[in-house]
């Protein structure tokens, strides 16, 4: 009965193990703002950002040109724009206009996630007025009248809020699980390696455990790809690539995050050997 009360306490616990390991994820990698932010800010680099802030910066400035001076634009307006856009994307500044961004997106994100009543309309987006700005002071130096313009904005859209607030009862049940799932992990295994028989036994029970740790942590990585497939493919069509980008980004932050879980796997591997050690012969024979 002893033996059966084990196996079925270490069962239930390699079962929590995925969620035990993506739920603390999502407490330190996705609610934490400073960990999200740290962890889109290599995207500042990629050449996939920077060609969809360029493009959107680059129209904006032609189109806010084109609406407000009709008259007297030169035709070579659109290939100045597109060469000043570029040039704003890869100066030294563009990594700390795209912290920022994403600081906001991340505050609205989660906004609409914890809020069951939230804003469904319209986009999340990223405020990219200070590229439009950037790229009309450049046109101004070729003699463009830039300075009749108001400050104008520009958003570039990432994802719809509705498909943002679709996965709301998820996060919001992921991130209440997030405090207690590893507490119950932990509550399960220790209660297993008290119920269990002598002390090899009890190191046995523990060895199972985290490799079961280990193959729940297995799952993880295997479902990465999947499931932000799934994701990006419900997001709206326009916004895909910016949605990709960024989704491939923080999933993708869960793929070291489940790997040091990996560790589990050598050290329940070394308890189990630990528990086949062949007992010392306390009395030894005399001659």
């Amino acid at each position: 009965m002893r033996a059966f009360s084990v196996f079925v306490l270490v069962v239930v616990a390699t079962v929590l193990a995925p969620l035990a390991v993506a739920s603390t994820w999502v407490g330190a990698r996705v609610d934490d703002q400073q960990s999200y932010v740290d962890t889109v800010a290599p995207l500042a680099d990629d050449p996939a950002v920077r060609e969809v802030m360029a493009d959107a910066a680059a129209a904006g400035a032609v189109k806010a040109l084109q609406e407000r001076i009709p008259v007297g634009l030169p035709d070579a307006v659109t290939g100045w724009a597109d060469a000043a856009a570029r040039k704003v994307v890869e100066s030294p500044d563009f990594p700390e206009f795209w912290r920022k961004a994403n600081e906001d997106v991340h505050g609205e994100v989660i906004a609409i996630l914890e809020d069951p009543d939230a804003d469904r309309s319209g986009y999340v987006t990223v405020d990219a007025a200070p590229l439009l700005a950037q790229v009309l002071l450049d046109l101004e130096d070729r003699g463009i009248p830039v300075a009749l313009l108001p400050r104008l904005p520009l958003e570039v859209r990432v994802v719809e809020r509705a498909k943002v607030a679709e996965g709301g009862p998820a996060y919001r049940a992921t991130h209440g699980a997030a405090r207690w799932l590893p507490l119950v992990w932990l509550g399960l295994v220790g209660l297993a390696v008290v119920v269990a028989s002598g002390w090899r036994g009890r190191l046995r029970t523990a060895g199972f455990a985290l490799l079961g740790l280990a193959l729940g942590a297995v799952l993880v990585l295997l479902a990465v790809d999947p499931v932000t497939d799934l994701v990006v493919d419900r997001a709206e069509v326009d916004g895909q690539a910016m949605v990709r980008i960024m989704l491939d980004a923080v999933l993708g932050s869960l793929t070291p995050w489940a790997r040091t879980f990996l560790l589990a796997a050598p050290a329940g591997l070394v308890l189990l050997a630990g528990s086949s050690w062949p007992a010392r012969d306390r009395h030894p024979a005399t001659s």
